[in-house]
């Protein structure tokens, strides 16, 4: 976060996009961390974005759209929010929860989520991409339920086609 001018550190919207309040929060403390002397660097892999509508939209990661455009081979895997208890139950199922894989290694590399605190919920693939968590690895976390956040390990689990909330996907 280091300008040219050795004592001056730039943040936010004057350091890089995306301009996005929780980026410059991350990067401050990495500025604060280098001007006193540690060792530091932003290094995120990934940066939540939300769109504060009503439903909420909110996506992590690789798109694919982006996908398609690199050539990068993925898996997509979609729990509807039709099929979530507390959805139902709040009377907001009108949502997904959206997960891509790397099609070889199956690890988490994008999702996205629309519905009532998708900006909340995706904070949890922000994590997976981060820590290069696998289809495995979120599907077998115990998702409280009533939930919407089991909707994200609900998705891994239809990806790896054992999800019991949803009916028999087709194999790939």
């Amino acid at each position: 976060m280091r300008t040219n001018v050795p004592h001056i550190f730039a943040i936010g919207d004057v350091a890089k996009n995306p301009m996005l309040a929780h980026k410059a929060v991350h990067e401050a403390h990495v500025a604060a961390e280098a001007a006193a002397g540690l060792k530091s660097h932003f290094d995120a892999l990934v940066i939540p974005s939300v769109a504060y509508t009503d439903p909420e939209i909110a996506w992590v990661g690789l798109t694919e759209d982006e996908a398609k455009k690199t050539g990068a081979k993925v898996g997509v895997a979609k729990f509807p929010w039709s099929a979530s208890g507390r959805a139902i139950a709040n009377a907001r199922d009108e949502g997904f929860t959206k997960l891509l894989f790397d099609a070889e290694t199956h690890r988490v590399v994008g999702g996205g989520i629309v519905g009532a605190g998708a900006g909340d919920l995706i904070s949890e693939l922000a994590l997976a991409v981060e820590m290069g968590a696998d289809a495995t690895d979120i599907g077998s976390t115990i998702h409280p339920h009533p939930t919407t956040s089991e909707s994200v390990g609900m998705g891994a689990e239809a990806f790896e086609g054992v999800c019991t909330d949803l009916p028999p996907q087709r194999k790939r």
